[in-house]
Order: structure tokens, then sequence, then C-alpha cells
């Protein structure tokens, strides 16, 4: 399981699959929330969600194309529901370190979409065909996303660290 290969549900375990993933739909929706209250409940709402589906997963796509693609319509919809942008208190520097607290302030200026290529290609590690996958957008709309949100945290880090020396 932990390759996330394709496979019928019949060999996959709804605990076993958010015990092997839960660390990284948390990420994600963190990533995503820039709250980790709000990412914890997120998570929480995806793995739900993930023991309700598991039953219907038919194995067409990979395991984790079919989490991360429920992570994206989760965080979008609890995002919406929340319609506010969260800013990361200093306290939380030391208390979570999953992302570092810059990184998170930044990923957090950059658009929705942006975000979520940056935490599926650059954080999670995927292709880019298959953070297109996941959001149901051609490669080259993944590559010209990913580059520019990149682009954009370079700017926004490195203007975040000249203030910090001055």
């Amino acid at each position: 399981m932990s390759d996330g290969l394709t496979g019928g549900a019949g060999s996959l375990t709804a605990e076993g699959v958010i015990a092997e993933y839960y660390e990284s739909i948390y990420r994600i929706a963190l990533g995503l929330s820039a709250n980790r209250s709000d990412a914890e409940d997120i998570a929480q709402e995806v793995c739900v969600a993930v023991l309700r589906g598991l039953p219907k997963f038919r194995g067409d796509a990979r395991i984790t194309t079919w989490l991360y693609r429920i992570t994206f319509r989760v965080a979008t919809r609890w995002l919406a529901r929340r319609r506010r942008s969260v800013e990361l208190p200093e306290s939380l520097a030391a208390a979570d370190d999953t992302l570092p607290l810059d990184l998170m302030r930044a990923l957090d200026r950059l658009p929705f979409d942006a975000r979520m290529v940056i935490l599926l290609v650059s954080v999670e590690g995927m292709t880019h065909a298959e953070a297109a996958a996941i959001l149901a957008v051609p490669e080259g709309t993944v590559a010209s996303r990913l580059h520019t949100a990149r682009r954009r945290l370079t700017e926004l880090l490195g203007a975040r660290s000249r203030r910090q020396r001055h």
C-alpha cells in the first residue's frame, strides 16, 4: 500500500489508508488553510470521506491521487465556508515544524490554486501528471502554475529575509 499503486478497495482498509496517509493529508490541509485547527478539521473530514468512499474506490487511479483529490475538495469547501485568510501567530513556529513558519506565511499569500500545486509537487513530491490528475487540469497548467508560484514564493521569501536583515 505504501507505493500508492492502483488496486481495488478489496485489499485496502480505511483504517490502514488513514494511518498511512494521515500525515500527508494533514500537511496539505495545513498548507491550504494556514491554520492548525482548520487543518485538523479538514483532515478529519477527509478521514470520514475515506471511510465512506473506500468501498466505492475502483482502483482506476493511485490511492494517493484519490486521497489528495478528496483532500482538495474538502479543503475547498471548508475554506469557502470560512471565507477568511488566517494569519499564523509567531507562537506556531515552535508548535508545528511541518513546514517552516516563513514558508507557511508565504504560501498563505499565494492564490489557492498555486498553493495546491506547490504542496502537491514540491512538498509531497508528486509528478506533474499526478498533480494534474488530482486537480483535474492539464499537465501544462500544473507546470505553469508551479513556475509562477515558485517565482512568487521566491519574491515573498526574499523580501522577508531582506526586511529581517535591516
